[in-house]
């Protein structure tokens, strides 16, 4: 689409007028093109149009070159430049990235100090195509495939109709000037490598490859949000109380995928494609698997997906009368009454009788410690002996790794939140009780 009307329909699509937009001006020919096309357009939109260029410092000479073009051409047509200096290369070093992400950063970083309404960047149909084409190379989904948002946040894409050919074109009719960033002529880069070799062997194909691709990107944009509607409804029918996901084999397999992708980027992690056809997986066969090394496993159970943390060896620890600590946040209390106040006695009983164990029967000494494996439990009241493994499966995830065991030479006495063993309950030939009080440090 020729350039005027390529941002006049942008304009009018986005419902953008009465308002100040700030146009990234790097004096190639597509900056140059879209500051031309918003001049245009200035008074039918009632807009406020001044200009940014950002000065990388990465070329020397050239870059010096680049903003004095700018600042004559801004002088010429009397609009507002605002000039910004960005060390990329120290940026670099900090952070350790490519040169390319390095500068892409540091400029945005730039274009946020600015304060106009909107930010208008120069990108086209072309390079739609070009960053279409390196993210199918690297492997990537339909968002990825739906290539360059034309408006994100108050940054626009007014030329993304419009071909790189089609602006050269524009600039020659009206007799525009620019400049050309010779790192562009190079091979060293992924993008210029596709402009160079990969888009002229599809022009062999289809000649004008940039519009077919402009036209495939609306349409998956679409799709996109239909099925990022659809999975956020299918999630919140999903997600459980604690945190947990049920039924999720239930859903189409695309749905799956975007449901784990906000279940895991809800728990703070990196939703990459290996984690999430990792759990994926797991939904089909059930079981565990591990997402961050060490850190974080998956768990699929009765079709509940959950995650935990790795668990770390808690240390077992000699129950004494007093506090107790093996969990960093917590402190079980251990308090004995005696059978010679028997009206105290019973009255306590009463209260705590889920955490009063007959002390006299404990052997030796009773060891205060975390979830096992091979533990079982007969509880006070209850018909039949308990695994704790599949117990802790109808516990809240965040509680499993947090639950305290109390157990001497012949097995467990005690389990936090489902009580005494039988053997170990309050009689009435019992002459010492002990009571168990778990609270979290400081309240």
């Amino acid at each position: 689409m020729k350039p005027l009307e390529a941002v006049k329909t942008f304009l009018i699509r986005e419902k953008i007028h009465d308002c100040s937009i700030a146009c990234a001006l790097s004096g190639g020919a597509d900056s140059i093109c879209l500051l031309a096309c918003l001049l245009e357009w200035k008074q039918k939109f009632q807009l406020e149009v001044s200009a940014l260029h950002v000065q990388h410092n990465l070329r020397g000479e050239e870059s010096l070159r680049d903003e004095n073009f700018c600042a004559e051409f801004c002088q010429k047509l009397n609009i507002p430049l605002k000039i910004i200096s960005v060390d990329v290369k120290a940026y670099q070093q900090e952070k350790h990235l490519s040169l390319e992400t390095s500068a892409r950063e540091c400029r945005y970083q730039a274009f946020e100090t600015c304060k106009a309404d909107f930010i208008a960047t120069a990108h086209t149909a072309s390079d739609n195509l070009e960053t279409m084409l390196f993210r199918l190379a690297r492997g990537t989904g339909l968002k990825g495939l739906c290539g360059i948002p034309p408006k994100r946040g108050n940054y626009l894409r007014p030329l993304l109709a419009s071909s790189r050919q089609e602006i050269e074109t524009f600039l020659l009719e009206k007799n525009f000037s620019y400049i050309t960033d010779s790192t562009n002529l190079e091979d060293d880069y992924s993008r210029n490598f596709i402009r160079h070799h990969i888009i002229p062997a599809l022009e062999q194909v289809h000649s004008h490859p940039e519009q077919t691709a402009f036209r495939m990107a609306e349409i998956l944009n679409q799709e996109e949000d239909f099925l990022e509607s659809s999975a956020n409804s299918a999630f919140q029918e999903c997600i459980q109380p604690d945190g947990s996901l049920k039924n999720l084999q239930n859903l189409h397999p695309a749905l799956q995928r975007r449901c784990i992708k906000l279940f895991l980027e809800q728990h703070h992690l990196k939703a990459d494609s290996r984690q999430i056809l990792t759990v994926q997986e797991l939904l089909a066969k059930g079981g565990t698997a591990e997402l961050l090394r060490e850190k974080i496993i998956a768990h699929v159970s009765r079709n509940i997906l959950f995650l935990e943390s790795v668990r770390t060896e808690i240390p077992e620890k000699i129950l004494k009368i007093g506090e107790n600590q093996i969990f960093p946040e917590f402190l079980v209390k251990a308090e004995l009454f005696d059978r010679k106040n028997s009206e105290e006695f019973e009255k306590i009983y009463t209260m705590f009788a889920n955490s009063a164990l007959d002390y006299d029967i404990i052997k030796k000494s009773a060891v205060l410690h975390g979830r096992k494996n091979g533990l079982y439990l007969k509880p006070l009241n209850r018909p039949h002996t308990v695994s704790i493994k599949k117990w802790l499966q109808t516990q809240p995830v965040a509680q499993r790794n947090i639950l305290h065991c109390l157990s001497d030479e012949n097995g467990l006495l005690w389990v936090q939140n489902l009580g005494i063993a039988e053997h170990a309950a309050v009689t009435n030939a019992t002459k010492r009780m002990l009571i168990l009080h778990v609270h979290r440090i400081n309240t």
